[in-house]
Formats: C-alpha cells, structure tokens, sequence
C-alpha cells in the first residue's frame, strides 16, 4: 500500500483547491480556509499528513462554517473516515491538530476575514484567501510537545 504525504512548501494550491471542490461540491471561502489551515497545521508541526496526526476541529456541522471541516479534510489528509478529524463543537472556525509524537498547535480563522465572507462574493473572497498571508488569516499557538 502507498502512502500519500502531502509537502505544504510544494503543493500545487489551486490542483487543491480543485480536489476540494470536488469533494466538497462547491468553492467557497471556508472551504479554501479549511484547506490552508491543514496545510499550516502540517507545516508548523512538520508532518507529512494523513496518518500520525490528528485534528479536532470546533466548527461545527452548521453551514456555511462547517465547509472548514471539508478544507481541513484536503489540507491536512486527516478525515472523519480514518477517525483522525474529530468535530467537537460549532463555537469557532479553529482546529486543533497533534502529532503522534505530542507535538500540537491550535489554528483560529481571524474573525475580520470571516466578516469578510459575509460581505463579499463568495467565489471573490475564495480567490482572494489564496493569496493572503498565513497571518492574515490565521492566528495560531506555538507548536508544543506534551
């Protein structure tokens, strides 16, 4: 059996964004912030996804919000299937992923670029998280062992 990685500093963003939509049915911006929250997530903690992480995720199974949880799917390669994606809450756009080796961080979406969702299109606001800094969008913990 071959097992996928995923290198955040070499993925195709678009050829991502792509298989999300395809699993998800549509392009929208908590989708796209989904997907780059994993792709954070596996940077900081240097991993190569899928298996040996896990990611708990608070957003929660209410639309439009709870389309992270498809991106973080993508990004990150952990999926409620294998048991690695947890849903705990709907209290906020923000996961929490840990390594099997205890190394862990927690990843909030800014509550300003949520807003802006609500005020732009969604397919503009979809392109337009493409290109913003990971600081722009997210706040996040320093990576810690337990």
């Amino acid at each position: 059996m071959e097992i996928l990685t995923i290198v955040p500093a070499s993925v195709d963003l678009d050829a991502m964004i792509h298989r999300g939509t395809l699993l998800h049915g549509h392009l929208g911006p908590f989708l796209v912030a989904g997907i780059r929250m994993g792709l954070l997530a596996l940077e900081l903690l240097e991993s190569p996804g899928y298996f040996g992480i896990h990611a708990e995720s608070d957003a929660g199974s209410v639309t439009p919000q709870s389309c992270l949880n498809d991106g973080i799917q993508i990004g990150s390669g952990c999926t409620s299937g294998k048991g690695n994606l947890v849903i705990v809450g709907s209290s906020a756009p923000k996961a929490r992923f840990r390594t099997k080796e205890g190394a862990s961080v927690e990843i909030t979406l800014r509550p300003e670029i949520v807003a802006g969702f609500r005020s732009s299109d969604i397919h503009a606001e979809s392109q337009r998280l493409k290109t913003l800094p990971a600081e722009e969008l997210f706040t996040w913990t320093n990576p810690s062992s337990s």
